[in-house]
């Protein structure tokens, strides 16, 4: 029962912390429903090319939990905090890679999409979604870090601060936003990605200092 107890207690909060961030985005969706058609479309179009890119910086953070795990095992701080360092290097660069690919290709990615049947409507959404792209460039960056931050703090197994981190970052500030920017001003889909960019910064600067502090605590 205590490892049943130890189980729950670090896989409940975790539950919590992706649900608060699969909920923010499923939000977007919503939100671009409600402005149009082609705005529903143009935001599948950055989700969908940002969710592949994602799966990268999600397998980092798995490894981040094994390695920091390990290390915590150990009690060897020191080189827990070396490697926790190292995978938020590795993925700030390779997300940088993905955010240039993105900038540089944002009129062409879209088309992967949609057949060039010259309809206002295709050509619309095309506009739209490299606007996005754009915004999903710089989002990237914050998303693989709250990602691996998430990993290594589960790797230390604090779990409870980070789900409230990540409630205050996506539930409190990121939907707001997104809601307001989307809804009530000019800016629409691209509104709800500035909500969805707003949200991951928060966390992903939240979240890696509570990490950091963690660790420097353990170490002294």
């Amino acid at each position: 029962s205590k490892i049943i107890k130890k189980i729950f207690n670090l896989g409940y909060p975790s539950a919590l912390q992706m649900m608060f961030e699969v909920g923010f985005f499923i939000s977007g969706i919503w939100v671009c429903g409600i402005i149009g058609i082609n705005y529903q479309a143009a935001n599948q179009i950055a989700l969908n090319l940002s969710s592949l890119t994602f799966m990268v910086a999600l397998g980092l953070s798995v490894a981040a939990t094994i390695r920091v795990g390990n290390q915590k095992g150990l009690n060897d701080y020191k080189n827990l905090k070396r490697i926790a360092i190292s995978i938020f290097l590795i993925t700030i660069l390779i997300e940088l890679v993905f955010a240039l690919i993105f900038i540089f290709f944002s009129d062409l990615l879209p088309w992967l999409y949609l057949d060039n049947n010259g309809s206002p409507d295709v050509l619309e959404t095309v506009t739209l979604a490299s606007k996005l792209l754009i915004v999903v460039a710089l989002f990237q960056i914050f998303d693989g870090i709250q990602i691996v931050a998430q990993g290594a703090l589960r790797g230390i197994q604090d779990v409870k601060i980070p789900s409230i981190i990540c409630f205050l970052s996506y539930v409190v500030f990121g939907i707001p936003i997104m809601i307001y920017l989307g809804l009530y001003t000019e800016l629409k889909a691209t509104g709800v990605w500035i909500g969805f960019l707003i949200g991951l910064l928060i966390a992903s600067i939240l979240l890696s200092i509570r990490f950091f502090k963690k660790c420097n605590i353990e170490i002294k």
